[in-house]
Protein backbone atom coordinates (compact mmCIF):
# COMPACT_ATOMS: atom_id res chain seq x y z
CA UNK A 1 0.00 0.00 0.00
CA UNK A 2 1.25 3.30 -0.82
CA UNK A 3 1.33 6.25 2.19
CA UNK A 4 -1.98 8.51 2.52
CA UNK A 5 -1.21 12.16 2.34
CA UNK A 6 -2.11 14.77 4.95
CA UNK A 7 -1.79 18.34 4.26
CA UNK A 8 -0.95 20.83 7.34
CA UNK A 9 -1.81 24.30 6.79
CA UNK A 10 -1.33 26.71 9.42
CA UNK A 11 -3.97 26.87 11.48
CA UNK A 12 -5.01 23.12 11.14
CA UNK A 13 -6.81 21.49 14.24
CA UNK A 14 -4.21 19.64 16.15
CA UNK A 15 -6.55 16.63 17.13
CA UNK A 16 -8.27 16.50 13.67
CA UNK A 17 -4.28 15.98 12.52
CA UNK A 18 -3.04 13.64 14.93
CA UNK A 19 -5.80 10.93 16.11
CA UNK A 20 -6.34 10.52 12.32
CA UNK A 21 -2.48 9.90 12.05
CA UNK A 22 -2.61 7.77 15.28
CA UNK A 23 -5.09 5.05 14.28
CA UNK A 24 -4.27 4.73 10.88
CA UNK A 25 -0.61 3.91 11.42
CA UNK A 26 -1.79 1.56 14.42
CA UNK A 27 -3.06 -0.46 11.30
CA UNK A 28 0.02 -0.21 9.96
CA UNK A 29 -1.65 2.17 6.76
CA UNK A 30 1.40 4.61 6.06
CA UNK A 31 1.01 8.11 6.29
CA UNK A 32 3.16 11.30 5.12
CA UNK A 33 2.51 14.91 5.96
CA UNK A 34 2.56 17.61 3.45
CA UNK A 35 3.06 21.24 4.56
CA UNK A 36 1.65 24.02 2.29
CA UNK A 37 4.51 26.42 2.24
CA UNK A 38 6.69 25.19 5.38
CA UNK A 39 7.74 22.02 7.20
CA UNK A 40 7.21 23.62 10.39
CA UNK A 41 3.77 24.17 10.51
CA UNK A 42 1.96 25.77 13.59
CA UNK A 43 -1.53 24.33 14.63
CA UNK A 44 -4.57 26.47 15.73
CA UNK A 45 -3.75 26.11 19.21
CA UNK A 46 0.08 26.68 19.01
CA UNK A 47 1.13 22.73 18.48
CA UNK A 48 3.78 23.50 16.17
CA UNK A 49 4.92 19.98 13.64
CA UNK A 50 7.37 19.26 11.39
CA UNK A 51 6.09 17.98 8.25
CA UNK A 52 7.53 15.13 6.13
CA UNK A 53 7.67 17.43 2.58
CA UNK A 54 6.35 19.82 0.99
CA UNK A 55 3.32 20.38 -1.11
CA UNK A 56 4.79 21.51 -4.11
CA UNK A 57 6.73 18.01 -3.90
CA UNK A 58 4.12 15.92 -3.28
CA UNK A 59 3.40 13.40 -6.65
CA UNK A 60 -0.42 12.37 -6.77
CA UNK A 61 0.68 8.71 -7.94
CA UNK A 62 3.14 8.35 -5.09
CA UNK A 63 0.09 8.31 -2.94
CA UNK A 64 -3.11 6.21 -2.19
CA UNK A 65 -5.46 9.17 -0.74
CA UNK A 66 -5.41 12.66 0.61
CA UNK A 67 -7.12 13.76 3.99
CA UNK A 68 -7.47 17.29 4.76
CA UNK A 69 -7.46 18.02 8.85
CA UNK A 70 -10.12 21.53 9.65
CA UNK A 71 -10.00 24.19 11.89
CA UNK A 72 -9.23 27.57 10.94
CA UNK A 73 -6.80 26.55 8.04
CA UNK A 74 -9.52 25.10 6.14
CA UNK A 75 -10.22 28.51 4.22
CA UNK A 76 -6.34 28.30 3.14
CA UNK A 77 -6.78 24.74 1.99
CA UNK A 78 -9.98 26.21 0.03
CA UNK A 79 -8.38 29.32 -1.52
CA UNK A 80 -5.34 27.37 -2.52
CA UNK A 81 -5.05 25.95 -6.16
CA UNK A 82 -2.73 23.35 -5.55
CA UNK A 83 -4.84 21.93 -3.25
CA UNK A 84 -7.15 22.06 -5.03
CA UNK A 85 -5.91 20.38 -7.73
CA UNK A 86 -4.43 17.72 -5.86
CA UNK A 87 -7.64 16.96 -4.84
CA UNK A 88 -9.45 16.82 -7.97
CA UNK A 89 -6.37 14.24 -9.42
CA UNK A 90 -6.94 12.07 -6.51
CA UNK A 91 -10.63 12.01 -6.53
CA UNK A 92 -10.46 11.78 -10.69
CA UNK A 93 -7.78 8.67 -10.16
CA UNK A 94 -10.87 7.51 -7.51
CA UNK A 95 -8.44 7.33 -4.37
CA UNK A 96 -9.56 8.01 -0.65
CA UNK A 97 -10.32 11.84 -1.09
CA UNK A 98 -11.22 13.15 2.57
CA UNK A 99 -11.89 16.22 4.89
CA UNK A 100 -12.99 17.14 8.39
CA UNK A 101 -14.56 19.59 10.45
CA UNK A 102 -14.40 22.56 7.78
CA UNK A 103 -12.04 21.26 5.68
CA UNK A 104 -14.99 19.81 3.04
CA UNK A 105 -15.13 23.47 2.15
CA UNK A 106 -12.06 22.73 0.25
CA UNK A 107 -13.67 19.55 -1.41
CA UNK A 108 -16.61 21.74 -2.20
CA UNK A 109 -14.07 24.22 -4.08
CA UNK A 110 -12.86 21.16 -6.00
CA UNK A 111 -16.39 20.72 -7.45
CA UNK A 112 -15.78 17.23 -5.92
CA UNK A 113 -19.16 16.89 -3.36
CA UNK A 114 -21.99 17.62 -5.94
CA UNK A 115 -24.67 14.86 -4.76
CA UNK A 116 -22.78 13.44 -2.28
CA UNK A 117 -23.52 12.79 1.33
CA UNK A 118 -21.02 14.16 3.68
CA UNK A 119 -20.49 15.68 6.77
CA UNK A 120 -18.88 18.68 8.35
CA UNK A 121 -18.76 21.27 11.36
CA UNK A 122 -22.10 22.77 11.52
CA UNK A 123 -20.56 26.07 11.17
CA UNK A 124 -20.10 25.29 7.17
CA UNK A 125 -23.15 23.58 6.55
CA UNK A 126 -25.59 25.85 5.33
CA UNK A 127 -22.73 26.43 2.50
CA UNK A 128 -21.91 23.19 1.78
CA UNK A 129 -25.85 21.90 1.60
CA UNK A 130 -25.73 23.78 -1.54
CA UNK A 131 -23.92 20.81 -2.88
CA UNK A 132 -24.38 17.71 -1.05
CA UNK A 133 -26.26 16.23 1.35
CA UNK A 134 -24.63 17.28 4.88
CA UNK A 135 -25.70 14.69 7.75
CA UNK A 136 -25.47 15.24 11.65
CA UNK A 137 -23.06 12.16 12.62
CA UNK A 138 -19.29 12.19 13.70
CA UNK A 139 -18.14 10.37 10.11
CA UNK A 140 -19.70 9.63 7.04
CA UNK A 141 -18.20 7.60 4.13
CA UNK A 142 -19.79 7.92 0.60
CA UNK A 143 -17.47 5.33 -1.55
CA UNK A 144 -13.96 6.48 -1.43
CA UNK A 145 -14.52 9.85 -0.18
CA UNK A 146 -14.86 10.11 4.01
CA UNK A 147 -16.10 12.78 5.73
CA UNK A 148 -15.53 13.96 9.79
CA UNK A 149 -17.61 16.34 11.31
CA UNK A 150 -15.18 18.33 14.14
CA UNK A 151 -12.55 17.65 16.64
CA UNK A 152 -14.55 15.33 19.02
CA UNK A 153 -15.04 13.17 15.94
CA UNK A 154 -11.22 12.91 15.39
CA UNK A 155 -10.91 8.97 16.44
CA UNK A 156 -14.47 8.00 14.38
CA UNK A 157 -13.18 9.65 11.13
CA UNK A 158 -9.97 7.92 11.60
CA UNK A 159 -11.47 4.60 12.06
CA UNK A 160 -13.64 5.40 9.14
CA UNK A 161 -10.68 6.28 7.08
CA UNK A 162 -9.11 3.12 8.15
CA UNK A 163 -12.61 1.20 7.11
CA UNK A 164 -12.40 2.93 3.95
CA UNK A 165 -9.32 1.38 3.49
CA UNK A 166 -10.70 -2.57 3.94
CA UNK A 167 -9.57 -2.77 7.84
CA UNK A 168 -12.64 -3.16 9.17
CA UNK A 169 -11.98 -6.15 10.88
CA UNK A 170 -8.96 -4.44 12.72
CA UNK A 171 -10.71 -1.54 13.30
CA UNK A 172 -13.00 -3.35 15.96
CA UNK A 173 -9.93 -4.81 17.23
CA UNK A 174 -8.54 -1.52 17.65
CA UNK A 175 -11.45 -0.06 19.20
CA UNK A 176 -11.68 -2.26 21.32
CA UNK A 177 -7.64 -1.97 22.42
CA UNK A 178 -8.16 1.44 22.78
CA UNK A 179 -11.04 1.54 24.84
CA UNK A 180 -13.29 3.51 22.52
Amino acid sequence: MKPLLVLMAPGFEEIELTAPIDILRRLDIPVTTAGLNSRSVEGAHGLVIQADMLLIDVQPEHFDGIILPGGPASWLLRDTPGVLSLLRAFHGAGKLVAAICAAPLALQAAGILRGQRITCYPGVAAELKADANVLECPACTEGKLVTGRGPGAALEFGFALAAALGKGEAVAQLRREMCV
